[in-house]
């Protein structure tokens, strides 16, 4: 990526699932790169992008649902089989856990990184 995208591009990671020493040459790298959870991270068992939460700077981070895959593990499959936007709650909450942040600093700073990525 250093060859070809500017070093001030604006980047959106994803969906990001992987572990912190993956992403962390690219938030280097590029500072205006942000980094996208899911509800992913509300298993226990997601120990790598759980860490990876913890150690990405919260100004860098960005919620997604990644509707309709991700289901919240707080959300029975008899209540709704498939992820929509209304569950992102459940990733907010569990950022504000792994980072140990308030819900309102934590929807307040995403909201922000979102204005800085897309101008919305």
């Amino acid at each position: 990526m250093k060859k070809c995208v500017p070093r001030d591009y604006k980047i959106h990671r994803h969906c990001f699932t992987s572990s912190y020493p993956v992403i962390e040459p690219f938030l280097t790298e590029f500072p205006n790169l942000y980094v996208g959870f899911t509800a992913l991270i509300t298993y226990s068992s997601a120990t790598d992008a759980r860490n990876a939460v913890r150690k990405i700077p919260l100004n860098r981070i960005l919620l997604e649902t990644d509707a309709p895959y991700f289901l919240p593990r707080q959300v029975s499959k008899d209540v709704c089989r498939f992820s929509h936007p209304g569950m992102g709650i459940h990733t907010l909450q569990e950022v504000s856990l792994l980072k140990g942040e308030d819900m309102s600093t934590v929807l307040s700073t995403v909201r922000n990184n979102t204005v800085q990525l897309y101008g919305i």
